[in-house]
C-alpha cells in the first residue's frame, strides 16, 4: 500500500513540475540557447579580461588579436597556458612550465614577446 502511495505522489510532481509543463516555441526555433562549446584540450575557456566571459574593449591602437598573443607566447615558451588577459594594451599569458608558473607579456601593438621578471 505505501508504494502506491509513494509512486502517486511521484507521478503528481512530475506531472505538475515546471520542466513537464515546458513548451517549445512554435516558431521552430530552440527552447534555449545552446551552451557555448568547450575550446578544445589545453587551450583556456576565458575570452576576456579577468574571469569574465565578455570580450575584451580592445584599445583602438592594439592589432594583435588574443589568439595571436597566445600563439606567439607558445612560440617562444613550452607549457600549459593558464590564462589569457588584456593588461591595457598588452597580453598577459599565464604558462605552468613543470610546475613553475610565469607571465609572458605580449604587447598589443607590435606583437614583442618578453617573459616577467618574477
Amino acid at each position: 500500500m505505501a508504494n502506491k502511495i509513494i509512486t502517486i505522489l511521484v507521478m503528481t510532481i512530475l506531472l505538475f513540475s515546471p520542466l513537464a509543463n515546458a513548451q517549445a516555441p512554435r516558431d521552430g526555433s530552440e527552447a534555449s540557447p545552446r551552451p557555448e562549446q568547450a575550446p578544445p584540450f589545453g587551450q583556456p575557456r576565458q575570452t576576456g579580461p579577468g574571469n569574465s566571459l565578455a570580450p575584451p574593449t580592445l584599445d583602438p591602437a592594439t592589432s594583435i588579436s588574443r589568439q595571436q598573443a597566445l600563439n606567439l607566447a607558445r612560440g617562444r615558451f613550452q607549457g600549459r597556458v593558464l590564462s589569457v588577459r588584456l593588461d591595457g594594451s598588452n597580453w598577459r599569458v599565464r604558462i605552468d612550465q613543470n610546475g613553475t608558473v610565469f607571465n609572458v607579456f605580449v604587447d598589443g601593438r607590435t606583437g614583442e614577446v618578453s617573459r616577467s621578471a618574477d
